[in-house]
């Protein structure tokens, strides 16, 4: 998380689910002392990103042809 900030900038919003490793208080507190807002699907519907990771990449693929 820290490369990724540092290597793309600091985003808005993260949207993860509640996964163990995103509830951890060192990721937690990563992202919200870095004012970062963080954003959590329920438990088990890691299916709702699917839905934003395909629209973003027929976005991104509309963009660059």
């Amino acid at each position: 998380m820290e490369e990724a900030i540092e290597v793309h900038g600091k985003p808005e919003i993260i949207n993860t689910v509640q996964g163990s490793q995103f509830t951890s208080e060192v990721f937690t507190h990563l992202v919200l002392s870095n004012n970062i807002k963080l954003s959590m699907d329920g438990k088990a519907r890691t299916i709702n990103n699917v839905f934003i990771e395909r629209r973003w990449r027929r976005v991104n693929k509309q963009a660059y042809t």
